[in-house]
């Protein structure tokens, strides 16, 4: 099953670049839980359920003009739970200034969804926050 997960959070990217936000809603489960980085300027606290995810992702497409996130490693730990080191790139509308930014989600499937997502600064962060050693 690990292997499956790993390949189900590529897809939520692939899909999100092919039909966007409504694409990648249908990986979540109805009651998805999510938390941005802790600190960072879009953390809004625990985010729960589809419409909450959605909103928290719409201001980013609604930031950024060409917006791509894309998966540069999936490290699997081999139980529900995956890894995602993310490459996110777009341009700022307000300053038209090319953004890009790199992060890493701990994320947590069942049944072929996405239930939790934890963002982190990092692979090691990452990586400490799952409890596993690089």
């Amino acid at each position: 099953m690990s292997q499956e997960n790993v390949e189900l959070v590529r897809r939520t990217w692939t899909a999100f670049a092919a039909g966007g936000l409504d694409a990648l809603e249908e990986f979540w489960d109805e009651e998805i839980d999510w938390r941005a980085m802790e600190g960072a300027p879009d953390d809004v606290g625990e985010i729960r359920g589809r419409q909450a995810m959605r909103r928290y992702l719409q201001d980013w497409v609604d930031t950024f003009d060409g917006i791509t996130t894309t998966p540069t490693e999936l490290i699997d730990l081999g139980d529900d739970r995956v890894v995602a080191l993310l490459h996110v790139t777009g341009r700022a509308r307000l300053s038209g200034i090319e953004t890009e930014l790199r992060y890493a989600v701990v994320y947590t499937l069942r049944d072929g969804k996405v239930v939790r997502g934890r963002e982190y600064g990092d692979r090691q962060e990452a990586l400490e926050a799952a409890g596993v050693e690089d």
